[in-house]
């Protein structure tokens, strides 16, 4: 989960008692959860997406419409009991940083853990001002926080982003990898960002890494020109709501 590069700029922050950020936008435990018997992955019942696992309250969760289920050990498909546990998600993260660190002082901070009033504000003065050693977050923690004391910024999957189904994955990517990175560095002490990927040579990413908005967006708008997608067109969502799916199917038909 934490390349060498970025194991080692950790310890070395530890050792200078300099704070760290580290940035995974997947909450949870688990992304998904496979039977490696027959390939079966377990799916929200109303969304037909996939399950994640929370680990500290052991509940599958959908991400979309809030369902939640028991942890399932036997497949519902062919019964058998090799279900296997897929992706990293913050939790996950988490656990992986306070056994490799576990002298550090660690804070997550994601929709889990921002459930109360005011939660959300008190984790981050409790980062701020207890001398918390890293901060492990979503997106919550990319936009407009000011630590003096950051000097470390990684993210864990610069990737997660690019793979969403929506034409402005691109954008969303550069802008969040240069969100992200301002928190590193912002008063006299020099800032250092590591971005693990496994494209490192997509331009969203060199872009951010080199914080060159005009040249992401001379490479972005010359795609979106050449596959006609907005601003060069408009696109209309038509959806069709109902809690019965053949009420759905027979809207479909009537109205082609």
């Amino acid at each position: 989960m934490l390349s060498m590069d970025l194991y080692g700029a950790i310890e070395e922050n530890l050792k200078q008692k300099r704070q760290t950020i580290l940035f995974l936008n997947r909450r949870g435990y688990s992304t998904f959860i496979m039977c490696r018997n027959c390939g079966y992955t377990i799916q929200c019942k109303n969304c037909n997406i996939s399950m994640t696992y929370h680990s500290y309250e052991n509940k599958l969760k959908c991400h979309y419409c809030g369902q939640e289920e028991k942890v399932v050990t036997v497949c519902p498909e062919c019964h058998s009991d090799k279900i296997r546990y897929f992706g990293t998600g913050t939790q996950k993260l988490e656990q992986e940083i306070n056994k490799q660190f576990p002298n550090a002082k660690t804070i997550r901070m994601d929709i889990d853990t921002v459930t109360k009033k005011n939660s959300h504000e008190e984790i981050l003065n409790r980062f701020k001002n207890e001398n918390i050693d890293i901060l492990i977050g979503t997106q919550m923690v990319v936009k407009g926080h000011h630590f003096p004391n950051v000097t470390l910024v990684g993210v864990i999957a610069a990737d997660s982003s690019l793979n969403i189904d929506d034409y402005r994955a691109n954008e969303r990517t550069f802008q969040i990898l240069t969100q992200v990175a301002g928190r590193a560095g912002r008063e006299n002490l020099p800032g250092k960002v590591i971005i693990q990927s496994y494209n490192p040579e997509n331009f969203s990413i060199q872009c951010a890494k080199r914080q060159n908005y005009e040249n992401f967006y001379e490479t972005e708008i010359a795609l979106r020109k050449q596959l006609k997608y907005p601003p060069f067109c408009d696109i209309t969502v038509i959806s069709f709501n109902s809690l019965q799916e053949t009420e759905i199917r027979a809207s479909n038909y009537m109205d082609l």
